[in-house]
């Protein structure tokens, strides 16, 4: 066993100076430990950070630790943070997730405090009592849109814990999740949730710790908690899915089904089949009956993403079933029930489609109980280096060799204005992992893929304005003047081709189906279309 280092400079100041200086210093005081902790590579890098950014942070912190569960979901491992550990012990204490308060946060996923420990003989602290602690809070940690562990923190005082402080943990919490995740070797499974159904993946639009990253996942949690319909909006790539995911995983459905429909991806004649289900012989085809995905999801979640494809007389069941929970399948004449919560998305604006008769304003009413509108990337300048630094991380161990931006590939990442947000985020660090030598990257691809006409985006603040393309107008494109130049920029490039390994689809790292209807929503003609499908 080595020393553990945690002889690092103070990066914070005190929580008193800090609340005399500024009202917002906590949020940057966050905002400050996210970026700490993405850069960390290991454990013991972790902990120095935290032995010297908590104590600032923590109204209790006698004894702080986090736990979190295993694989199996039955154990939760502890790691003390706080006092620090002068040395690492070779195995970490565990504890059973039944019988014990931090294992009934973990599984209910809701904070709980504990006034006085002596009064509840199924407190388990790891080797708190040996510090005297007297009162407890623990609060769940979740990270890829679950419940991966429990922050707790505890005082040598009776009542020294309480109610008022959990909003606090739980922010905290909220950064401590994925850099503990990312510690995981890339061969281990997941955590997951005992007795969890979902199956997850990466949440990566939900890496950040900017202000309206933070107040978007605010919302998020309180839409989750009411279990109602919600409503996500915003670009393609900036994590809509991975927003619907989450929200999931922090409701009361959690352990229920997560059931997604990408409805741009289906023809419009199999979509009413898809959501509903049919009987045998319904239509040309329907050899057996089947189950859709309302069905599929009773008792859980279904999310419909790009539900602004749904044709207007399946918009009428659909009216239905988040109105009653009842329909009927394709072909059918026994009404069906459900107990489904619906989440959906869309890139478009729906109330403009319904000003166009072209999706019922009944069903938006439905549909936007909480909406939540997701940020492109460009609007999250203070979010891109965090997601870049991870995605890095995630590359590093997949490639087995060190992958960092060099000063060129640093600004090139800054300088771009991310059209495709954070999928075409993650594409360009993979594209440049493979194609370019040596741990230092300079995204040199970005050279050819930047469109000039998105210096409007974080372009404009670097950009000299001799380099502006000259066909911009005085007046600014709209952002769907941007997206088309770029699309024809692309296309283009692939001489229209939109599938296969060379296809504009591929380089955007977008479905086809999605791509076509963008392109058919913009206005957008392939050139010079070569022989085969385009």
């Amino acid at each position: 066993m080595r020393p553990v280092a945690f002889t690092v400079m103070t990066r914070l100041t005190s929580l008193d100076s800090a609340r005399q200086l500024a009202p917002v210093s906590a949020t940057n005081a966050l905002l400050h430990l996210g970026r700490e902790l993405s850069a960390c590579a290991d454990l013991r890098s972790v902990l120095a950070v935290l032995s010297d950014a908590l104590p600032a942070l923590l109204p209790a912190r006698d004894r702080v630790s986090i736990a979190l569960l295993e694989p199996d979901g039955e154990w939760l491992r502890f790691y003390r943070l706080l006092p620090p550990l002068e040395e690492l012990p070779e195995t970490l204490p565990r504890v059973r997730v039944s019988g014990t308060v931090v294992g009934k946060v973990a599984t209910d996923g809701v904070a709980q405090v504990v006034d006085d420990v002596r009064s509840d003989r199924n407190i388990t602290f790891g080797h708190a009592s040996h510090d005297g602690i007297r009162s407890t809070a623990s609060v769940p940690v979740r990270a890829l849109g679950r419940v991966v562990g429990v922050f707790n923190v505890g005082s040598r005082r009776v009542g020294a814990c309480h109610e008022g402080m959990i909003a606090e943990l739980e922010d905290i919490a909220m950064v401590l999740g994925p850099a503990f995740v990312a510690l995981e070797a890339p061969a281990a499974p997941p955590f997951s949730a005992p007795h969890s159904r979902l199956v997850h993946e990466p949440a990566d639009g939900l890496i950040g710790t900017s202000s309206a990253f933070k107040a978007l996942l605010a919302q998020a949690r309180r839409a989750a908690a009411a279990d109602v319909t919600v409503l996500i909006t915003g670009e393609t790539g900036v994590g809509k899915t991975a927003l619907a995911r989450t929200i999931h995983g922090w409701s009361p459905r959690s352990t229920g089904a997560f059931v997604p429909v990408h409805l741009a991806d289906l023809q419009p004649t199999l979509i009413e089949s898809e959501l509903f289900g049919h009987e045998r012989g319904a239509f040309t085809g329907a050899a057996n009956r089947r189950q859709g995905r309302f069905e599929l999801a009773d008792g859980g979640t279904v999310f419909l993403d790009e539900i602004g494809e749904t044709p207007l007389p399946v918009q009428a069941k659909l009216l239905r079933v988040v109105q009653d929970g009842c329909f009927e399948r394709v072909g059918g004449d026994v009404t069906l029930t459900t107990n489904t919560r619906l989440i959906a998305a869309t890139h478009c604006d729906l109330h403009d489609a319904a000003r166009r008769g072209e999706f019922r304003r009944d069903l938006l009413y439905r549909l936007e109980v909480v909406p939540l509108h997701v940020p492109p990337l460009r609007e999250r300048q203070d979010d891109l280096e965090t997601l870049a630094t991870a995605f890095l991380q995630r590359l590093t161990r997949r490639f087995g060799r060190e992958l960092r931006l060099s000063p060129s590939g640093w600004r090139r990442l800054r300088t771009h204005g991310w059209p495709g947000n954070i999928r075409e985020l993650e594409s360009i660090l993979t594209r440049a992992s493979v194609l370019e030598d040596g741990p230092n990257l300079d995204l040199i691809s970005l050279d050819d893929a930047r469109p000039s006409a998105w210096v409007g985006g974080f372009a404009a603040r670097a950009v000299a304005p001799a380099e502006v393309d000259p066909e911009i107008d005085a007046d600014w494109p709209t952002s769907e003047e941007h997206e088309r130049r770029y699309l024809v920029r692309v296309l283009g490039h692939t001489a229209g081709r939109i599938e296969g390994a060379r296809g504009a689809a591929r380089l955007l790292d977008l479905q086809p189906s999605t791509l076509r209807s963008r392109m058919k929503k913009l206005g957008v003609v392939a050139p010079n279309v070569r022989a085969g499908r385009s």
